[in-house]
């Protein structure tokens, strides 16, 4: 017992402490929205340090042709090319205070240089690539702790003067001589790009943070029906979890606005409920009918059985004749009556099985198929005339007259729809004054084909129906107030409507107009 306690321990715990639905959205819209905003950023910066490099390297450009223009001028046609010192007038009056020149020749003394004494870094290898008379080549380095790109270009003596450029910068045409090296300060582009990458960082936490509360908030509004439905249904469940019975099915879930897909399953949870009450109120309704008539019969036996037991010397013998009649009549009431509820739970049972439509439309066909054509007129006929013997046996003046009959043959159990034909025929006489206006009570019997379909119709010139009753004559039990007069169960409209629909396509209406009469009309699908 106990590893079984301790087996459904983690199932229980499992159950109530299920994971929060609005958490896992928040959790896939924070990654969606981080990994958008992320490949933004990574965008943003990419093409943000492209143009920053560009314009960087485009102004440094220009540097380098205003320097390499400056050290011409003071060079010379002929060897050796070089002055003792130059002066690069233009450069020191119009150079940017972020940017550095040094002139040097092939055998690296330096000529000129515009610092106060840190020299521009210079590899080895990109100096043997500028001697070679390549193209200039950029690259990053650091002079006196600040970053700096560097252009280094080679200077070619101006032996029939300046010839040519090399990527927008005048050059010689004469042997490289020595090596022009421009340097420009990047702080001011490390402090953008410092700055820009902490506005992203901050705008993009709090964007991401923004959005988060923002779909929370959207989340929490949005499955707000579902929490309500989830909370309605516990308390149905907490209410019927100790007890047989079911809890308090009048709750229903606030239907919210709009027609989207939450509304539509609030609407139908809320469909259900009312159908659940429905059903549940009309099998109470139905157990305390079901109790009130079998208590009655049975009252009358056993009082009259307890009264001859006490006194059966003491009474007459015709007096105790009549109590045992009773008694005896009683008792066939009371077997009619279980018959009939045991016909209904039969109906219910066969109706409640859990099977596929296409299954039951199949077992539907087959049993059609297997079942002879049923003679509908010839069953009527016979029971109209069975009926007639009857009431001529009785003395009673009403009148069962057959009116329009067609030949018509149907697919189905005869014995049901003999049944059905005596329940309508039985309750039209039952509810069918002696004589009314035009003189006797009459009831008309009437079966014909119409749309493809066999139509059987009972009508009556009897007392008629309510129309506030009329939507609750086929309830089991139901009797209007007129009705209650007169002898019955309340069964009889129910069963014949149960065994109608029992076959495929068939159904039963009614029709009445009060103190006037009734007419009853199954519908049924031809052979």
């Amino acid at each position: 017992m106990k590893a079984v306690i301790q087996t459904r321990r983690p199932a229980q715990a499992k159950r109530t402490s299920p994971r929060s639905l609005r958490l896992r959205l928040l959790l896939w819209y924070g990654s969606l929205i981080a990994v958008a905003l992320g490949f933004f950023a990574l965008l943003f910066l990419l093409l943000t340090t492209d143009a920053i490099d560009a314009s960087v390297n485009s102004a440094l450009r220009a540097e380098a042709r205003v320097a390499m223009l400056d050290a011409l001028d003071d060079l010379s046609a002929t060897t050796p090319y070089w002055p003792g010192q130059l002066t690069m007038r233009v450069v020191d009056t119009y150079r940017d205070p972020g940017v550095a020149v040094e002139v040097m020749d092939t055998q690296g003394q330096v000529h000129y240089l515009s610092t106060s004494g840190a020299r521009i870094p210079l590899s080895n290898e990109i100096s043997r690539s500028v001697l070679a008379g390549q193209s200039p080549v950029l690259y990053d380095a650091a002079v006196e702790s600040q970053h700096v790109r560097v252009e280094a270009l080679p200077i070619r003596a101006p032996v029939n003067g300046v010839s040519g450029n090399a990527n927008g910068v005048p050059v010689g045409n004469g042997p490289v001589i020595g090596v022009l090296l421009v340097a420009k300060s990047l702080s001011d582009v490390d402090a953008t790009m410092l700055l820009l990458h902490a506005l992203l960082l901050v705008s993009g936490v709090a964007t991401l943070l923004g959005t988060l509360v923002a779909s929370w908030i959207i989340a929490t509004r949005v499955l707000r029906p579902l929490s309500e439905l989830v909370t309605t249904a516990r308390s149905i469940a907490t209410s019927t979890a100790r007890g047989t019975r079911l809890g308090n099915l009048s709750q229903r879930v606030p239907q919210p606005r709009g027609r989207d897909e939450m509304a539509q399953l609030v609407e139908t949870f809320n469909e259900m409920l009312a159908s659940l009450e429905s059903a549940t109120q009309s099998q109470r309704r139905f157990v305390a009918d079901a109790s009130h008539e079998l208590r009655a019969p049975l009252t009358t036996i056993q009082g009259n059985l307890a009264f001859l037991q006490r006194h059966f010397d003491e009474l007459p013998r015709e007096e105790r004749r009549t109590m045992l009649i009773d008694a005896h009549q009683e008792t066939l009431r009371l077997a009619e009556l279980v018959e009939e509820l045991l016909l209904l739970a039969r109906a219910d049972a066969s109706s409640d099985t859990p099977r596929e439509t296409q299954t039951v439309e199949n077992a539907a066909l087959e049993r059609l198929r297997s079942n002879p054509p049923v003679e509908l007129d010839r069953a009527v006929l016979q029971l109209v005339r069975q009926l007639r013997k009857r009431l001529d046996i009785e003395g009673s003046p009403l009148k069962l007259e057959v009116g329009h009959i067609e030949p018509v043959r149907v697919r189905g159990d005869e014995e049901s729809l003999r049944r059905v034909t005596l329940i309508l025929l039985d309750n039209a006489l039952k509810y069918t004054p002696m004589r009314d206006e035009g003189g006797e009570g009459r009831v008309i019997v009437s079966l014909e084909q119409a749309d493809g379909q066999a139509v059987l119709r009972v009508r009556d010139t009897g007392i008629g129906i309510d129309p506030d009753d009329l939507s609750h004559i086929f309830d089991r039990f139901y009797r209007a107030d007129p009705a209650r007069s007169r002898q019955g169960t309340g069964l009889g409209l129910s069963i014949a409507k149960t065994l109608v629909e029992q076959e495929p396509g068939g159904r039963l209406s009614a029709e009445s107009i009060p103190g006037k009469g009734s007419t009853f009309s199954v519908w049924l699908p031809l052979a």
